[in-house]
C-alpha cells in the first residue's frame, strides 16, 4: 500500500498536480503514522521523548535556517485556497513552542481579488493579520509556496516597517526557501529532520483549513443560487 500511494504521489507531482499529490502525501503520512510501532524502550529510556522532539524542532529551525537569529517559539502559516479564482479564502496555522494550537488558527475570505492570482492574495491575507496586534507577533512566518510567494511577503514587510524572518515551503521537492542578503536561498532537509516535519504539519494543517473554509463557501453560494 506504501508503494502504491508514493508512486501515486510522484506521478501526479510529475504531471504537475501539486494539490493531487499533496493530498496522496497526506494520506501517505497518515498511514505510516498508524502502521508505525510506538518505540517502547525509547519512551521508557525518556518519558520526555515527544516534548524533547518538539524542541528540537523549533532549535533546529534556528541553526539551519540562517535568518532566525532566535528560537522560533511562535510560527504562523499561510495557505490560499482557490478555484479560477472565486471564494478564494486563506487560513493561518499556528504553533506554540512546536505545539499546534488549533485554538488559535485563523480563516480569511479574499476581499480584493476575484481572479486567481496567490501573490497578490498572499499581500492581503498579510497585511490583515498583521495589523491585528492583539493576536501576538510571529516569530517565524512560513508560505506555502516558493519563490513569489515570499517576495510578496516580503513586501508586505516592508511596508509595514515589521522585521520578520519569512520562508516558503515548495511542495514539489519540500524545499525551504527565503531571502538572504537580496538571494533567495534553498534549503533542504532530510524527511527525517523534526524540523521539516513540523513545517509540513503547519502547511498541510494550513491547506486542510484553507480548502475546508472554501468548500464551505461554495456550498452556500451553490445554496443560495
Amino acid at each position: 500500500v506504501l508503494k502504491e500511494l508514493e508512486n501515486k504521489m510522484q506521478e501526479a507531482s510529475g504531471n504537475q498536480n501539486y494539490e493531487l499529490a499533496l493530498e496522496y502525501r497526506e494520506i501517505l503520512t497518515k498511514y505510516e503514522r498508524v502502521t508505525k510501532s510506538f518505540d517502547v524502550a525509547s519512551y521508557i529510556e525518556n518519558p520526555n521523548l515527544i516534548e524533547d522532539l518538539r524542541t528540537k524542532a523549533i532549535e533546529g529551525l534556528k541553526e539551519k535556517i540562517e535568518i532566525l537569529k532566535t528560537v522560533p517559539q511562535r510560527i504562523e502559516c499561510y495557505d490560499i485556497s482557490n478555484i479560477s479564482g472565486k471564494n478564494a479564502t486563506a487560513s493561518m496555522t499556528v504553533s506554540i513552542n512546536g505545539n499546534l494550537n488549533n485554538g488559535k488558527y485563523r480563516h480569511f475570505k479574499i476581499k480584493t481579488k476575484n481572479t486567481p492570482n496567490d501573490f497578490e492574495m498572499v499581500k492581503e491575507v498579510l497585511r490583515r493579520r498583521l495589523k491585528r496586534t492583539e493576536w501576538g507577533v510571529p516569530d517565524l512566518l512560513v508560505i506555502d509556496g516558493g519563490k513569489g510567494q515570499v517576495s510578496s511577503a516580503l513586501e508586505v514587510l516592508v511596508e509595514l516597517t515589521l522585521d520578520i524572518p519569512v520562508i516558503g515551503l515548495a511542495k514539489r521537492e519540500e524545499t525551504i526557501i527565503y531571502m538572504i542578503n537580496k538571494e533567495f536561498v534553498e534549503l533542504h532537509l532530510e524527511k527525517s529532520d523534526e524540523s521539516l516535519k513540523l513545517l509540513q504539519r503547519l502547511r498541510d494543517e494550513a491547506h486542510r483549513f484553507a480548502r475546508r473554509y472554501h468548500h464551505k463557501l461554495r456550498l452556500k453560494e451553490i445554496s443560495l443560487n
